[in-house]
């Protein structure tokens, strides 16, 4: 079993991000009865059926579809909120079925958010399979970093999964055909365009990384926000750093925020379905510099 973090810890934590203290205790709210539930729009990447979202727009189903890693997914849910790292996930409520599918219930991190939203989602870690993969496993992502992530940022430990702001929009296909991002490219346009405020930035054209970038249409950057961002993600490596009894692997930092000045916005750790449990609770290397590599 996993220790409770201490008082101190989880007050130290939320008073740097500035939440306070209630945002760093366990969430233990009651799942909604209601099931009058919808089809969440488009997402910004992801293999996994379509997502529900609640009429309220405060919470989220994610399908049980993926066998054994959803089992996985859900005990690290109940696993992580138990630490300081836990403070950085989206509520967890357990499970439900609507219609005959099974799900996973979470808070949305898109809440409250009013008008046009922008979305994006960050993969931490270079090695992204866990440590008991078997040797074809190792074979096969190893094969498709080399083809399409050894000249990427994901050489750094972290890399785009998906993104969608304005007209922008970045997924797996043409990641894919542009062989991703390079390191330099977050600061020049994708982290400006992620906090672009009105229209956004226009469609992404065809090109290699490094090569071609999209128009910025004379948007204004919210940079106020853009600070309050950097600085709730210092929190979470500090957190990070403090150990959560395991490894995780191609889990993600999920971004959100309203497209305009001030706008409200998020940070969420998602994707917990390769979470390893490790009682040592040394270093994730993999993960924590990925993450310190993408503060840089």
């Amino acid at each position: 079993a996993l220790p409770m973090a201490t008082d101190q810890q989880r007050v130290a934590l939320a008073a740097a991000a500035g939440f306070g203290l209630g945002v760093a205790l366990v969430k233990l709210k009651q799942a909604s009865n209601n099931d009058s539930w919808r089809v969440l729009g488009e997402k910004s990447g992801g293999a996994h059926a379509p997502m529900l979202i609640s009429p309220k727009g405060d919470r989220l189903l994610k399908p049980l579809d993926q066998g054994e890693r959803s089992e996985i997914e859900c005990s690290a849910y109940v696993a992580l909120q138990r630490i300081p790292l836990g403070m950085f996930l989206p509520g967890f409520y357990g499970r439900r079925v609507v219609n005959g599918t099974h799900y996973m219930e979470i808070d949305s991190a898109y809440y409250r958010m009013e008008g046009p939203t922008a979305t994006l989602d960050i993969k931490l870690g270079k090695k992204t399979w866990d440590d008991h993969a078997s040797q074809a496993k190792v074979e096969k992502e190893s094969k498709k970093f080399e083809e399409i992530y050894s000249k990427s940022s994901a050489m750094d430990g972290f890399r785009v999964a998906g993104m969608k702001a304005g007209s922008l929009t970045l997924n797996s296909k043409n990641l894919k055909a542009r062989f991703s991002l390079k390191t330099s490219e977050f600061g020049e346009w994708l982290l400006p365009a992620f906090f672009a405020n009105g229209a956004g930035y226009g469609e992404l054209p065809k090109g290699v990384a490094g090569e071609c970038r999209p128009d910025s249409r004379g948007c204004t950057v919210d940079k106020e926000s853009a600070r309050e961002v950097l600085g709730r993600l210092k929190c979470f490596a500090y957190a990070a750093e403090l150990g959560y009894f395991g490894t995780l692997r191609a889990a993600s930092l999920l971004f959100t925020r309203e497209m305009k000045q001030g706008g409200r916005w998020n940070m969420v750790l998602i994707d917990l379905a390769h979470y390893t449990k490790d009682s040592s609770n040394k270093r994730d290397d993999n993960f924590c510099d990925g993450v310190q590599n993408l503060i840089k």
